[in-house]
């Protein structure tokens, strides 16, 4: 190879050498891309562990909730925190009654407010004890005469108990007050059957209603 060829051979050499660091230092100075945010809590975490904490805002309801304005009825969602009582103790009336973002075909409106529930247990003073069976031992059981009890009936102690409801707005999760509610001491018409020995009274309906009544149906600027 003469002179010159290798003069231009390794020209070239440190070329490329030079170009691929120059690619290395460019790719080492530029800045990375910033970190995914993180998704939003599920919407069971929005209610702070006691009355008097304080909501997340960073939950589903961020996005799937109506600002509380405007003219009643304002739908609500009633939430439970560590409660022990029967299925549907919150049920509302249906002019207040939110959509649930788990339901693909729920055509209420979306919330505006959060009902955050807490029970208050009177220790374990009984109120009377409530007999269930399960549903597919109840449905057959209509069927059947009058005279016919099912054999496998499970009995609950019902237990005296109380709620407070701190009340929030749903999208910005800002307390808007807390109202309390008595228990009712009919047994509960659901309950899961399970090995607890015991479930506290549901939130009276009637007066939990008249307890959310104002927050419900105000006008709100």
């Amino acid at each position: 190879m003469r002179k010159s060829d290798r003069v231009a051979w390794w020209t070239f050499g440190i070329g490329v050498v030079a170009v691929l660091g120059g690619v290395q230092l460019i790719g080492m100075m530029t800045d990375p891309p910033p970190p995914e945010p993180p998704p939003p809590g599920t919407e069971d975490l929005f209610c702070p562990r006691a009355p008097a904490g304080k909501a997340r805002n960073d939950t589903y309801f961020r996005e799937s909730a109506e600002p509380y304005r405007g003219k009643g009825p304002h739908a609500v969602r009633v939430l439970f925190v560590g409660a022990n009582t029967g299925e549907g103790a919150g049920e509302l009336p249906r002019r207040w009654t939110a959509s649930d973002e788990t339901s693909d075909t729920d055509a209420r409106p979306k919330p505006q407010l959060v009902a955050c529930g807490y029970q208050v247990l009177s220790g374990t003073r009984e109120s009377r004890v409530c007999a269930y069976v399960p549903d597919f031992i109840a449905r057959l059981n209509l069927q059947l005469s009058d005279t016919t009890r099912p054999a496998d009936t499970t009995k609950i102690s019902l237990v005296k108990a109380a709620y407070v409801f701190a009340i929030y707005e749903a999208k910005t999760a800002k307390p808007l007050g807390s109202v309390k509610v008595p228990g009712d001491d009919a047994c509960p018409g659901k309950v899961e059957l399970d090995d607890r020995a015991y479930i506290g009274q549901s939130p009276d309906a009637a007066k939990l209603r008249k307890a959310l009544s104002p927050y419900a149906e105000r006008t709100v600027d």
